[in-house]
């Protein structure tokens, strides 16, 4: 603590000495700047008098080199001023450097001093800077700072400076003494520090041994210095309330230990009857007395164990009910799967003949319309033949009829050719009468008259043609007028075969959309018999696994030992015998001789589902 303080101190007087020294820097620089801006005051007026006309710029800048030439501050400032071109224009220590380039020039440590000026100005327009010449009348190297300002309107920068050993030496007197009082203060310190820590290092060592003493476990001496009423009485006092603690700690670590020798006994008896339990004895009980503190989890545990066994004993008797459900569930559906398999295998034989049946119905329907349409074209063409003998007898009456005008024509030419022989012969009787003066009338007359027997003879041969033409026409009517009464008939009988026909075909075509109709619900009805088919392998598949399911249920709770005794395993049921094949129903109306399920003896509440199924 005491080597902290000092270090506290020692920094504390560096730290206001280099604030002093800055403080006196920062003086400086200030008194510099209010010089300069003295100086560009002046230039300032004398740039007002060149705006107003009253100077030309020329004279205002000669003016201006005269006033910073006699300026002075102090016992020794000056002015110095120079262009952007590092060309010296006032200089009063030295006048003959005005108008010289000034740029190059360098102090003792090779700063350039003047070109630094130009980039202060330059940058900023105003600022300071610290450099080191001989001081004019001695040969010691001194610092120098210096101020300069930029004055635009004539692009002169303007300075002055002020050598800084005054304020060295100042600094060098508050060095001294400020060394001096910390060489005092240090040492009533180490002696404040040292009659203090007599004062606190004895109790604080006693206090330290008897904390010792508390750690190895010596809670039966008292606490030194619990009675101070200093910083050391109070740690004292929490050392006590320490001590009190730990003595309760280890009063209740002791209680600690004769509850975990209570608590090992416990687990020790529950884990021995937990391990009965996991081996299946549901029997078990723990009829040891625990402590206040676990007696309800001995009862509890009594409790679970008795209700356990109550709920074992319940799934042993459903498991048994199960499996024989299952068994017996099992054995109904395998029967129904087989039946229903049979019944699917039928009514596809049954779809396919009926199928056949319709095809060939329809067929028939089909040659029905076609004989149907057959008979009508014969009925038409009969009728048309019947019109036609109609026609023909018509026709042969109407030659009958112009066969008698023909033989009265015949009959008339007859008697021409007779009249005419009559008067041929006349003729000639009068040509002969007349001699040779009527021998060629005689010739042409004789000639007349063989035209007339000819005629004559051809009048009566056309008069027997035409008469035997006519018994063969009477007789053509007559086997014409039998024809068309025979085509009347005809037509009769086709119109009734027609008739027939067309309620053959009408019988055919109502018996294949029936057949048809019976077909697609044999069809429907084998659909469904082959969904019910699968529903039934699904069933017989569910009840193969509620089987399986619950012979695993029976071995798992032989396992467990119940009051009154282990649980018996079940016996196994005999494997039902497969049902007989039954004869499949066929298209000939065969019935099905469908055994009865044999119902379990053993559950008959299982065997009431599944007649309910």
């Amino acid at each position: 603590m005491s080597g902290l303080a000092v270090v506290l101190a020692v920094a504390l007087t560096f730290m206001l000495l280099s604030q002093s020294v800055q403080n006196a820097y920062d003086t400086r620089e200030k008194k510099l700047q209010e010089f300069v801006e003295l100086a560009t005051g002046q230039l300032s007026v004398l740039q007002a008098q060149v705006e107003q006309g009253s100077l030309t710029l020329d004279e205002a800048k000669s003016l201006g080199r005269e006033r910073l030439n006699t300026m002075r501050y102090g016992t020794a400032g000056y002015y110095f001023a120079m262009d952007l071109d590092y060309i010296m224009q006032v200089l009063p220590t030295k006048p003959e450097l005005i108008g010289a380039y000034r740029r190059d020039i360098e102090d003792v440590n090779g700063f350039r001093l003047y070109e630094e000026m130009g980039n202060i100005a330059r940058t900023t327009g105003d600022g300071s800077l610290m450099y080191h010449f001989h001081k004019p009348g001695t040969d010691e190297i001194e610092a120098k700072m210096s101020y300069v300002d930029l004055f635009e309107p004539w692009g002169w920068i303007v300075g002055t400076g002020a050598y800084v050993s005054d304020i060295d030496a100042d600094l060098a007197s508050m060095r001294m003494q400020a060394l001096v009082i910390l060489a005092v203060s240090l040492g009533v310190l180490l002696l404040a520090a040292t009659a203090i820590t007599r004062g606190i290092t004895g109790p604080v060592n006693r206090l330290k041994a008897r904390m010792a003493e508390l750690a190895d476990g010596d809670t039966d001496g008292d606490i030194p210095a619990t009675d101070s009423k200093s910083e050391i009485g109070d740690m004292a006092r929490k050392v006590e309330i320490f001590r009190e603690s730990l003595i309760r700690q280890q009063m209740l670590e002791r209680e600690q230990q004769t509850r975990e020798a209570e608590q090992l006994e416990v687990v020790e008896t529950l884990s021995k009857h937990l391990s009965m339990l996991s081996q299946g004895d549901l029997s078990t009980q723990i009829t040891r007395t625990f402590p206040d503190g676990y007696e309800g989890l001995r009862k509890d545990f009594n409790t679970s164990v008795e209700n356990l066994n109550a709920t074992v004993s319940q799934v042993v008797s459903s498991a048994a009910s199960i499996r024989n459900g299952a068994s017996e569930i099992n054995q109904s559906s395998s029967d129904l799967s087989s039946r229903t398999e049979s019944q699917a295998a039928t009514l596809e034989e049954t779809a396919a003949a009926l199928e056949e049946l319709t095809a060939s119905v329809k067929s028939a329907a089909d040659g029905a319309r076609s004989a149907e349409q057959v008979t009508r074209e014969a009925r038409d063409e009969a009728e048309q033949s019947g019109e036609v003998v109609q026609s023909a007898v018509t026709a042969m009456t109407e030659i009958e009829s112009s066969s008698e005008k023909i033989s009265q024509i015949i009959g008339v030419i007859d008697d021409i050719a007779f009249q005419t022989n009559l008067l041929a012969l006349n003729a000639g009787v009068e040509a002969a009468r007349a001699g040779e003066a009527g021998r060629g009338f005689a010739v042409v007359a004789s000639e007349v008259r063989g035209l007339a027997q000819r005629s004559s003879d051809a009048a009566l041969e056309i008069k027997t043609l035409i008469e035997d033409s006519s018994r063969q026409v009477e007789s053509g009517v007559h086997l014409v007028g039998r024809a068309g009464d025979a085509l009347t008939s005809i037509v009769g009988r086709v119109n009734h075969i027609s008739k027939l026909v067309t309620d053959i075909a009408e019988s055919a075509a109502e018996q294949s959309t029936g057949l048809g109709e019976i077909n697609t619900g044999v069809v429907q009805l084998d659909q469904v018999t082959q969904q019910n088919a699968a529903m039934v392998e699904q069933s017989n598949a569910a009840a193969q696994l509620l089987d399986n399911d619950a012979a695993k249920l029976a071995q798992l709770v032989e396992h467990f030992s119940i009051k009154g005794g282990n649980v018996t395993p079940m016996r196994q049921r005999a494997a039902a015998p497969p049902p007989a094949a039954n004869p499949a129903p066929t298209s000939h109306g065969d019935d099905w001789d469908v055994p009865t399920p044999t119902k379990a003896a053993v559950n008959t509440s299982a065997a009431g589902l599944w007649e309910d199924f």
